[in-house]
């Protein structure tokens, strides 16, 4: 019987800092390595990106600029799969049925009211044309039904697949003073909330704050002041970090602190949980979803409380074996293998169909 062909949209893995562009390299290295007797999977990939998957799958790329208003050149397959919204601004080649994943509806808190109503178009019409809607948390499927109109589909969720990082290479931040330190994380934007991690570091005179990410948004400008005006001299924020870098501080800090309020998943702090480190949340969004029992929940996100709950949970965390090997459990969750299986289960599904 012939193959029926899957292709994946994976022109983010040319941005490996992101979190799509991690999803995509995972994706990349998962499906090149699977032989299924029924599909066949094709790589979308940026242009100029060259790497040899093997011949387990075809490749074909996107011109950024061309493909963008024009379809010629793409593919046509039989099921095409937008791996993250962002990819309905591009065109997709002919297939039979559609998959869209929705990882987020961050831009109802982001963006301006126009923009809200452009990005919910582009949204509603990507869902009118799916055949199946996915999303990465139960707390997106529900924002998701009460936005948009899912003429008669239902949400299917599939948490993200997250890369098991305790046994890649490990490499010590030249920021690093050797004290003690706390570590977070993330895109450094309003909503994330590291002003408030700065606040809090007066009260831990004896303990460093390292804030890591991409810090070309206007309130990195914003922290970083707030940081010499407070004056404390034990928070820093770093940029980006290499993946050997991420690793180490994952494996080294006294608890990973993570008060975001706009996520659609919380990949970091699975991540910390894999090293069976103390996590400390917001109550905000799907973080109390993905972090189950295993993350300390701030309540209330003022600075001097959320010291307290650190100062009340940190001592004697980690003479608890059971706790820590729980937290570490409870990582395993995630892993790509389920994450996989879950999509080629609904591919089949959505194939028979068709």
């Amino acid at each position: 019987m012939e193959k029926k062909t899957v292709l994946l949209d994976l022109c983010d893995i040319g941005n490996p800092t992101s979190g799509f562009g991690q999803i995509a390299k995972n994706y990349a290295t998962w499906y090149s390595h699977m032989e299924d007797e029924a599909l066949r999977f094709h790589f979308l990939l940026p242009m100029g990106y060259e790497k040899d998957y093997g011949s387990n799958v075809d490749v074909s790329y996107r011109r950024r600029k061309f493909h963008k208003y024009f379809r010629k050149g793409l593919p046509t397959v039989n099921l095409w799969h937008s791996t993250t919204q962002q990819q309905l601004k591009r065109r997709r080649g002919k297939c039979d049925c559609f998959v869209l994943t929705i990882h987020d509806l961050n831009y109802l808190t982001e963006k301006n009211w126009i923009r809200q109503q452009k990005h919910k178009i582009v949204l509603q019409h990507g869902i009118n044309q799916a055949a199946a809607v996915t999303c990465i948390s139960k707390y997106v499927g529900k924002q998701i039904e009460e936005q948009f109109d899912l003429k008669g589909k239902s949400v299917r969720v599939i948490y993200n697949g997250v890369e098991d990082i305790t046994g890649e290479p490990e490499a010590k931040p030249a920021f690093a003073t050797g004290r003690p330190f706390f570590f977070a994380i993330g895109q450094i934007r309003p909503k994330k909330n590291f002003h408030l991690l700065v606040d809090m570091m007066k009260h831990f005179p004896d303990h460093d704050l390292y804030v890591c990410g991409d810090d070309h948004f206007d309130y990195a400008k914003v922290v970083r002041q707030h940081i010499e005006q407070l004056g404390t001299g034990n928070a820093v924020l770093t940029g980006k970090i290499l993946a050997e870098e991420k690793v180490w501080l994952y494996r080294h800090c006294e608890a990973f602190l993570f008060p975001s309020v706009g996520e659609g998943f919380g990949l970091p702090a699975i991540e910390a949980m894999q090293f069976g480190r103390a996590v400390f949340i917001s109550s905000a969004t799907c973080l109390p979803e993905i972090c189950g029992d295993c993350a300390t929940v701030w309540e209330d996100l003022q600075p001097d409380k959320m010291a307290e709950v650190v100062k009340k949970t940190l001592p004697g965390f980690y003479d608890q074996a059971d706790r820590v090997a729980h937290v570490r459990e409870h990582a395993k969750e995630f892993g790509y293998e389920k994450h996989i299986a879950a999509y080629v289960a609904l591919y089949k599904e959505l194939l028979v169909k068709n």
